[in-house]
């Protein structure tokens, strides 16, 4: 009399089959399995890693172009580089607003992240808080650098008024060559400074001595008076 298969050792033969096709694949029949399941599942998008030191270079680059542009603005391109406060503030300003740009944009990063971790089912209400204190500290870090652009401005702006009235309490050094007299009717117009000193100390001696000499004439003309 055959044997009567119990329900429990049908599934167990149906299990077996089922191993046994599995071995029977190939694995080019594998490979194409696993793509149609990577094809179906949900994958996770990322914006890979930064290049700090792109970041970093990108960040000297724009703050030399707005500092440069600000400084030359005001100041001749001459005084920036022969004056050395000039010189040194500028290159001051640069670092501070290439090292502002640097945090923004690691800042914007990390935000980006935690965005993506969240995208991905990280609802964490840590991940939550970490993100908001990312956000502020962004803002914030905005909020100094539009601070320090007006402050920039400003202090070339008081720079080139400083160079001017420097420029204007310097003694004025002329050679004999950098002036001249003009007449014009009765009038005479000097050009130069120190000319116009040395034609006054060369006219003082000539005034005394037509003083004298109209002094002598009129004692002469109150003696043939007197006679």
């Amino acid at each position: 009399m055959p044997r009567k298969d119990t329900p429990e050792r049908k599934r167990e033969l149906e299990l077996k089959d089922e191993l046994e096709k599995m071995i029977a694949i190939d694995t080019t029949d594998l490979q194409n399995s696993i793509q149609e399941a990577k094809n179906i599942l949900p994958t996770r998008t990322a914006s890979g890693f930064l290049d700090y030191h792109r970041v970093k270079d990108e960040s000297d680059d724009t703050s030399k172009n707005i500092v440069d542009s600000i400084a030359e603005f005001y100041l001749d391109k001459d005084i920036i580089k022969e004056i050395p406060y000039v010189r040194q503030k500028n290159s001051v300003d640069k670092i501070t607003v290439s090292n502002l740009l640097f945090q923004m944009k690691t800042a914007e990063h990390a935000i980006i992240k935690l965005l993506e971790e969240i995208d991905n089912g990280n609802t964490h209400p840590r991940t939550f808080e970490v993100l908001a204190s990312l956000q502020r500290s962004k803002m914030e870090i905005v909020k100094h650098l539009a601070q320090f652009m007006v402050i920039m401005e400003q202090n070339y702006k008081n720079l080139k008024e400083d160079y001017r009235i420097k420029k204007s309490e310097e003694p004025t050094s002329l050679s004999p060559g950098d002036y001249s007299v003009e007449s014009e009717g009765s009038g005479t117009q000097f050009r130069g400074s120190r000319g116009l000193v040395e034609l006054l100390r060369e006219a003082v001696p000539e005034k005394k001595a037509d003083a004298a000499i109209k002094n002598e004439k009129n004692g002469e003309d109150r003696e043939s008076l007197e006679h």
